[in-house]
């Protein structure tokens, strides 16, 4: 990545350059290492900014049900891909999701197998395109690799435990609850749906909101007037 090319250039830079002055190593080496955070941190902040442009392009098409020219303005964020850590991910997950949402599933997978491990909706969306192809055993492994990156995330859990009982593994899916709530012992949704798992009722999963209806597994009570505000760029992401 160039940002992060950048940066330990500068570290060693400084670093070296002091050592060759005799500043002692105890200086040099900290110093250098602080100086190449310090740029990094800079220069991702940079990169940010211009991503930021495009996503706010993206809302407003997502707004005006233009969804093929917000895929497109993320595509064009593909220009950034090298200048820093995650960037290409996290546009791979956004243009994933987007096309998910178009019910194009072909087009959608390529990206989201690609895409940003931590953005868990893209996640569970890949999951949910193996489910309706019946691949169980790639729906299992990309959600399981979802609880991993995203422990304190109620819908993953949920989502997970959604799937296999509808494949008919009920225990598997109790499993999976109790494992959630483990790591969100107050969560309200996730300790009803383990309730109604354990008397063997069906999970409620519109309590998640639009969350829940992005995935499409069930029929919504209403037309979705658009793709829920998940459809975001992460700043935080960045810089994990």
């Amino acid at each position: 990545m160039i940002n992060l090319s950048w940066s330990i250039g500068a570290a060693l830079l400084i670093g070296v350059g002091l050592a060759l002055l005799d500043v002692h190593l105890a200086i040099s080496i900290p110093l250098g290492l602080l100086v190449g955070l310090a740029l990094f941190v800079w220069l991702g902040r940079k990169t940010q900014e211009k991503l930021e442009t495009i996503m706010a392009v993206v809302q407003k098409d997502i707004q005006a049900q233009k969804i093929d020219r917000a895929i497109e303005a993320l595509k064009g964020g593909m220009r950034f891909k090298h200048q820093h850590i995650f960037v290409e991910a996290q546009l791979n997950s956004q243009i994933g999701m987007l096309y998910y949402i178009k019910k194009d599933h072909e087009s959608a997978l390529p990206y989201l197998k690609k895409g940003f491990l931590k953005h868990y909706i893209g996640a569970c969306m890949q999951a949910c395109i193996y489910y309706k192809r019946k691949d169980y055993a790639q729906m299992k492994s990309t959600m399981q690799d979802a609880v991993k990156a995203n422990s304190k995330e109620s819908i993953v859990y949920a989502l997970f435990a959604y799937l296999l009982q509808q494949i008919k593994e009920p225990e598997e899916a109790i499993a999976i609850m109790q494992k959630g709530l483990k790591k969100i012992p107050d969560d309200e949704k996730l300790t009803a749906n383990l309730i109604l798992l354990q008397n063997q009722k069906k999970m409620k999963m519109k309590a998640y909101g639009e969350l829940w209806l992005q995935f499409m597994l069930e029929r919504p009570p209403r037309v979705m007037q658009g793709p829920p505000q998940h459809v975001r760029y992460s700043k935080k992401a960045m810089f994990r």
